[in-house]
Parts: C-alpha cells; sequence; structure tokens
C-alpha cells in the first residue's frame, strides 16, 4: 500500500519517506512469513532472515549490489531477529543512499556471523565516499539513524562505526540472548 501510495505523488522527497516505511514494514513482514512456515514461532534463524531482506533491498535499490555472508544456525528469539534486521535494512538504506553518487551506485557488503561471548555481529560496509568529518552516531539527527539507536538500546547492542579508505562499516554487535 505504501508502495502504490508513492506512485500517486510527485514530490521525491515523499515518495522516498514512503518507500522506506515500505522497506521496514516489509522486513517485519518477512519474519511473520518465516515465524508461519517453520514449526518454531518463538525462534528464526538470523542470517537466514537477513539474507532474505537483503535479496529484497536487492531489487529495491538496482543501483547498488547487495552481497551478503551469513553463518546460518544462528537460532535467536523473534523479538531479538526483527530488530537486528531492521537496524541491518537501516545500515543497507543509509549506504544505498549516501555511500556512492546517485547515477553511480556500488558494492554494499552484509555478515551476519557469532562473535565471542554469545554474542551476533552484523556488519554493513561499503566502499563509498566515507561519512562527513562531523559525523556522530550518537547524535546524528537523521531518521535511520535514531532508529538505529533505539534499536540498538533495545537489543543492549554495541555500534561500532569504522571509517574506511575507501567507505564505512558500521559493526553491530548484539547479545544473541536478552540480559534481563
Amino acid at each position: 500500500m505504501l508502495k502504490l501510495q508513492a506512485n500517486e505523488v510527485n514530490d521525491p522527497a515523499l515518495i522516498q519517506h514512503l518507500e522506506k516505511a515500505a522497506s521496514r514494514v516489509s522486513a517485519v513482514a518477512k519474519a511473520h512469513e518465516r515465524i508461519h512456515q517453520g514449526d518454531a514461532t518463538d525462534r528464526l534463524d538470523l542470517g537466514v532472515y537477513v539474507r532474505d531482506i537483503c535479496q529484497d533491498l536487492n531489487e529495491a535499490t538496482p543501483l547498488c549490489h547487495i552481497e551478503v555472508a551469513v553463518e546460518p544456525g544462528i537460532n535467536v528469539m523473534t523479538d531479538r531477529a526483527v530488530p537486528v534486521a531492521l537496524m541491518a535494512n537501516e545500515f543497507i538504506t543509509n549506504a544505498a543512499k549516501y555511500a556512492y553518487p546517485v547515477d553511480q551506485g556500488g558494492n554494499i557488503w552484509v555478515r551476519v556471523a557469532r562473535a565471542a561471548d554469545d554474542t551476533i555481529e552484523l556488519s554493513v560496509r561499503d566502499e563509498g565516499q566515507g561519512l562527513p568529518a562531523d559525523f556522530e552516531p550518537r547524535s546524528t539527527p537523521g531518521l535511520g539513524m535514531r532508529i538505529v539507536r533505539a534499536l540498538s538500546q533495545q537489543l543492549n547492542a554495541a555500534i561500532q562505526v569504522r571509517r574506511l579508505d575507501p567507505g564505512t562499516e558500521f559493526i553491530a554487535t548484539v547479545p544473541r540472548e536478552s540480559k534481563l
């Protein structure tokens, strides 16, 4: 419905907002599809889930190619998988939007793997123009980074930003299970 609405308006900024909202809704819908396809309704294979979302984003961002490397068998509670996938969605969308010139595009690499101390590492990397010198993930006012900050707080995740030459890598280190 959001994509249909985007086709009806002539405002590029509004179209972009509607398409981003549709992408977020799609990420959550993927989780529900997976839940209803499997036997376990409370757990998802995070790598497979993120890979599916990346396939959808590959179609939505034709100038960028998303390469995905996921470690299979990282089963997490659904209420943790959805926020991790939403963070991946935001990192990928931001890379597609800001890393490369509008008419050029480029590669985006996504990795989901087990890390130390029963944590999961989500990495999204590009070889684009890099971040502005004054970029600070804890205070950037953009909606995408505000969503990432809220999701990382919900998950008790640590977000690291690596400035590369060329490009940028965002890494979210997430406890596999909730620490109550």
